[in-house]
């Protein structure tokens, strides 16, 4: 879908092909930045202000200082959406250390740089919610915590983008990183939740290296609220070959169903639970937004 035509920077809205940033950027650089990604449903942001703590959060585990309320940054990112006209679209918050040197003293760098962008979302389609999709495992390792730790929303992708080169499958949608244990940690855009025998929810915990998604967050609320049991832990490659059903979850994405894990089948179709969530999730995106977007 084309893009639109404003960026925001600082609190400028600018025409995207007139937005600039320095070369000395420390984003560009180094990647020295934070992010979030969230969708906007009949222009509503859902879930806006969890997006907004948790970049808040992420900023300060990188010793970095917004100086942005919540309150600044949502009317800046209402008039964006309103100047692109967006009706159903993907939002993108970025905030870097801004302009500086990595050799500089960490009191001489910044002030950060603030960017955000909204274009129209092309959403998976009605017969991928159906039918599932295929997720392969990949061999490269998600992040050690003590090294570059995943619960930070860091504008540093290449772990994540080096394992989507790794997908062999020409139907892969998405790709599993494995952590330094050899359990499952998280999908390199989505979380990853599975239904086992026993009708028990699980998702890889935070100790498993993964990046707590806002979404993930929400649907272990609504599954708690719907009487199912839910556990947080270690995931392995066998307990997802073994599940009964399985999906990915992300803003974009909503509650995506599995059917398929390298060459092995989970299921014909998506599952029972998997529908009931996505049912529930959708239901409160309406009561949220107070619109029907499907």
């Amino acid at each position: 879908m084309p893009r639109q035509d404003h960026v925001l920077i600082a609190d400028r809205l600018v025409r995207r092909e007139d937005a600039v940033l320095p070369v000395s950027d420390r984003g560009f650089l180094y990647g020295d930045a934070v992010y979030e990604t969230l969708r906007a449903y009949g222009g509503w942001p859902f879930l806006l202000p969890q997006h907004l703590q948790r970049l808040r959060r992420s900023a300060e585990a990188l010793y970095m200082r917004l100086p942005w309320s919540e309150a600044e940054l949502a009317e800046r990112l209402h008039r964006l959406l309103k100047a692109n006209a967006i009706g159903h679209g993907r939002i993108r918050i970025t905030v870097t250390r801004g302009d500086g040197d990595l050799r500089d003293r960490p009191d001489a760098m910044g002030p950060p740089t603030l960017v955000m962008t909204a274009d129209p979302l092309d959403p998976p389609s009605v017969e991928l919610y159906e039918a599932g999709v295929a997720v392969e495992i990949a061999t490269r390792l998600r992040n050690l915590p003590g090294a570059l730790d995943p619960a930070v929303k860091s504008g540093n992708l290449l772990n994540n983008l080096l394992a989507r080169f790794e997908m062999k499958s020409a139907d892969a949608f998405e790709v599993l990183l494995p952590n330094h244990r050899g359990e499952l940690s998280e999908g390199s855009l989505s979380n990853l939740f599975l239904v086992d025998d026993a009708g028990r929810l699980r998702t890889p915990g935070e100790e498993s290296g993964i990046l707590a998604g806002i979404t993930r967050a929400l649907v272990l609320e609504l599954a708690r609220e719907e009487g199912l049991e839910c556990e947080e832990g270690s995931v392995t490659r066998d307990d997802l070959l073994a599940a009964e059903e399985a999906f990915l979850t992300a803003s974009t994405l909503e509650v995506l169903p599995i059917t398929r894990v390298d060459d092995h089948r989970i299921g014909a179709r998506a599952g029972a639970i998997t529908g009931r969530l996505l049912a529930r999730y959708r239901d409160r995106v309406r009561r949220e937004s107070g619109i029907d977007p499907y």
